[in-house]
């Protein structure tokens, strides 16, 4: 009996649309969780597999100690495939000239992941290779060709024994990025390292192990390898290496994950609001029951099967249409990458399911709660229960619930409480803004008859319920805001570090003989050089005069010395300026002077690496002179632009009886190739490094995460616009008893429909202004402690936020009421019934 009556209040109330609008906001939860977690993931991996080619592998175990090969036996049980690799500097004598060059001996399955690229000639055509040279053969980029003055198809000796140049090496995937490290590059097989007798006992050999497979199975291999592995051994991914790619990546991630957050937070508001309003709805029809004799546990029966209901088949419907969404969204997303998806595992199902059905629960369990205490009496005394309105614990218990719910989708307590704190910053803020408001709006001295007027008093009559609908519009136009922002200015920043003319290739070694005649060659041929920076090998020896540790090489793994001041543990490419680089900035104390003496630029990181401060003297070794600096400013570099940078710059008279060799950085199009090759073929002592296809890998992700982005920006303004539904309909009903007395009263149709727009406008205008200071100040620790950017504020939202929030709320609310005003006085007194 009581199952038959909860089926018909159940299609009664979902008609009258309280249900239509809770549905919709666990379902947009559901598919906001569930489309966000598995195109993310899909994408992050895809991703995540085209940047593995950075490292040629989807991890790699590095050590400067020779590697066991138990490893690599016990990865095959594991499904994994592996190479190895093993790095050398060695001279190469062919045609009476010699070369020192950096020799890369691989396996036979290298690489794991990316292309290798070769030419058979250095005038043929690029070709793709399968794996590395044959035993007995070598490849050599085209540098060494023009520094050794020898063809494809010569012998070159190489250690003790001799090889067969085979091909041109044009591209390897996992080739170093160090515009100081040597361009000359020989491609050797393993297989040939032992007849070179060229690595010794001492000799600096650098040896790696690549694995590439599932994550799931290499995540299992990693635990079996953890415990095995010694302290001299590193293990790694793309996203661990401190590069450009892996910092697009890790940001793209936050982002999608914050755009996920702020999706979750719009969407529980929603459910919420309808939550509340729903139980509201049913204090009459519950006293009704109650004074019929309806018992207890009968009323609590039927709405638990309400709320059951409502929750299976919301969570249902949002499963469903999140995962046609994101086949769709994936779809055209793959089409954009040229590359198929891997499928997302069964976490975003889980997730999705759980938050839907916590959604559901915690947001509507206090007002059910409430709702059952409701008194008998209210049938003839209306007031009776409108004490329950407001509750404390139901406010306590939804804000717990957001907090879990963004921890859980999260797995970040940082970022979570940043933006919990600032929404309840915001909330605070609204509250206390529209007491002040609509109190003070009593006292203006409006004109009776008029749409302003009817639209203060409107405001003034619901008070509460306006604060309410005040902080749930300013929250959506916060969070859009505050996504939208954050992604102009993320996509911004990559677009500045990458520009369409940014470099491709590095010129190295170039000596100051050589320097006027290929400054005027480039000229020549129009392309494109940034400035020439003087380059020399020095080291830090000392600071204010105590010596600091020598060794201190990660990659060694040797023990410094434990009584010496923590040094940098290996040379560096120092330079002396006059006038600081373009892209620095000075972030403390003054650069030279004109007439400075002995003075020292240092990069902020290295404040921290050396422990020393502005004033200390720095004592600098070059071969065996040295000579001391004094710090007198600190910069910020940006490592991602295509540019030489530096750890310290000099004052120009602290190194000017130094030789230097130059540096500098150029744009070569595709039909200046042939113009470089000749550069390099006239001045073969340069070193020339091309990073074209790095430049072009890191455009390609940039695309596909703004794709991505795009993506899910759609999806949250979809919650967005959803909680202000969810408002407009919780106040529906009292609308239109105010409608139904106002015609009684003879009020025109245009008063009250301009009255309502006005009141909409107002709360558009107020909720937009707030949201925006505080989306802002959001913005601005989020930048700096999340996405390692530098904070800044917005003054265009602070116009936009109010303008963009008037016109959303009042065209949603005005189209919401505008079918309610088109039904005549007898039409809303029964929809009111």
């Amino acid at each position: 009996m009581w199952a038959k009556l909860a089926l018909k209040l159940f299609s009664r109330e979902f008609r009258r649309g309280e249900l239509t609008v809770i549905c919709a906001a666990i379902s947009l939860a559901v598919l906001t969780v569930l489309t966000l977690s598995m195109v993310t993931d899909r994408i992050g991996q895809s991703i995540a597999q085209k940047s593995s080619a950075f490292i040629a592998a989807d991890r790699v175990l590095a050590s400067s100690h020779a590697l066991p090969d138990d490893y690599l036996s016990e990865a095959g049980s594991y499904n994994l495939k592996t190479a190895k690799l093993t790095y050398f500097d060695t001279m190469l004598f062919a045609n009476d000239e010699m070369q020192l060059s950096s020799v890369k001996a691989v396996s036979e399955h290298y690489p794991l992941k990316g292309e290798l690229k070769i030419k058979s000639s250095l005038t043929g055509d690029v070709e793709i290779a399968t794996k590395g040279p044959s035993v007995g053969n070598v490849w050599f980029s085209e540098s060494v060709f023009y520094a050794l003055n020898v063809k494809v198809g010569d012998i070159v000796e190489l250690g003790a024994a001799q090889f067969t140049i085979e091909k041109v090496l044009v591209e390897e995937p996992d080739a170093p990025f160090n515009i100081f490290s040597s361009s000359r590059r020989v491609l050797l097989n393993e297989a040939d390292i032992a007849k070179t007798q060229v690595i010794q006992p001492g000799s600096r050999v650098y040896y790696r192990q690549l694995y590439a497979g599932d994550e799931g199975d290499i995540s299992d291999f990693y635990t079996w390898l953890k415990p095995q592995m010694k302290e001299n051994q590193q293990w790694y991914g793309v996203k661990d290496r401190q590069s450009p790619i892996a910092r697009s990546l890790n940001r793209a991630e936050s982002f999608l994950l914050l755009a996920g957050l702020l999706g979750i937070i719009l969407a529980a508001v929603a459910i919420a609001v309808s939550a509340k309003r729903y139980c509201e709805r049913q204090y009459d029809p519950v006293a009704m029951m109650k004074t019929l004799g309806g018992s207890r546990t009968t009323i609590r029966k039927i709405y638990l099967l309400h709320l059951s209901m409502v929750c299976f088949f919301s969570v249902a419907i949002g499963l469903l249409i999140g995962f046609g969404l994101q086949e769709v969204a994936t779809d055209y997303l793959a089409k954009s990458m040229s590359n198929t998806l891997p499928a997302a595992g069964i976490k975003p199902w889980l997730v999705a399911i759980s938050t839907g059905v916590i959604c559901a629960v915690m947001f509507s369990i206090k007002p059910l709660l409430d709702l059952f205490d409701i008194p008998p009496l209210r049938v003839l005394r209306r007031n009776l229960g409108d004490k329950l309105l407001v509750s404390k614990v139901h406010l306590a218990m939804s804000g717990v619930t957001v907090f879990l719910l963004m921890w859980l989708f999260s797995n970040n307590l940082k970022i979570t409480a940043i933006l919990f704190i600032s929404t309840l910053v915001l909330i605070g803020l609204l509250f206390g803004l529209s007491r002040l408001i609509f109190g003070g709006g009593r006292k203006l001295g409006l004109r009776p008859g008029n749409s302003w007027s009817l639209a203060i008093a409107s405001i003034q009559k619901r008070a509460n319920a306006n604060a309410v609908q005040l902080i749930s519009f300013s929250l959506a136009i916060k969070l859009l805001l505050f996504l939208i922002v954050l992604k102009n200015d993320m996509i911004s920043d990559w677009e500045s570090q990458l520009p369409s003319d940014a470099p491709n290739a590095f010129l190295v070694n170039i000596t100051e003989t050589e320097l006027p005649e290929v400054n005027t060659f480039l000229a020549q041929k129009d392309i494109l050089v940034s400035e020439f920076y003087p380059t020399i090998r020095g080291r830090v020896n000392a600071v204010n005069g105590e010596l600091v540790a020598r060794e201190v090489s990660l990659e060694d793994n040797e023990k410094k010395d434990e009584e010496a001041r923590s040094g940098i543990g290996r040379e560096l490419n120092l330079t002396w300026l006059a006038t600081p680089p373009a892209h620095n900035e000075i972030i403390d104390g003054q650069w030279f002077a004109d007439d400075a003496t002995a003075e020292a630029s240092v990069e902020q990181s290295m404040l921290d690496r050396l422990d020393i401060k502005l004033g200390d003297t720095l004592t600098f070794l070059i071969g065996a002179q040295s000579f001391d600096a004094k710090v007198t400013s600190v910069r910020k570099v940006n490592w991602a632009t295509l540019k030489p940078n530096f750890f310290i710059i000099l004052s120009p008279d602290v190194l000017a009886d130094f030789p230097a060799t130059y540096i500098s950085s150029v744009r070569i199009e595709a039909e200046q190739k042939q113009d470089f090759s000749e550069l390099l073929r006239t001045y073969p002592t340069i070193n020339a490094i091309d990073v074209d296809s790095f430049v072009k890998q890191i455009r390609s992700t940039i695309s596909q995460v703004s794709l991505a982005i795009g993506f899910v920006l759609a999806i949250v303004v979809l919650c967005g616009a959803l909680v202000l539904i969810s408002q407009v309909q919780a106040s529906l009903g009292e609308r239109m008893q105010e409608i139904v007395i106002l015609r009684t009263l003879g009020a025109k149709g245009r008063l009250i429909k301009n009255a309502t727009l006005y009141e909409f406008l107002l709360l558009g205008i107020t909720a937009g202004f707030v949201a925006a200071l505080i989306s802002d100040l959001a913005l601005f620790i989020v930048q700096r402690e999340m996405f390692e950017l530098a904070g800044k504020l917005h003054p265009h939202i602070w116009l936009i936020g109010p303008i963009a929030g008037g016109v959303f709320v009042a065209a949603l609310g005005y189209l919401m009421i505008a079918r309610t005003m088109r039904k005549n006085t007898q039409g809303l007194l029964r929809s009111l019934a």
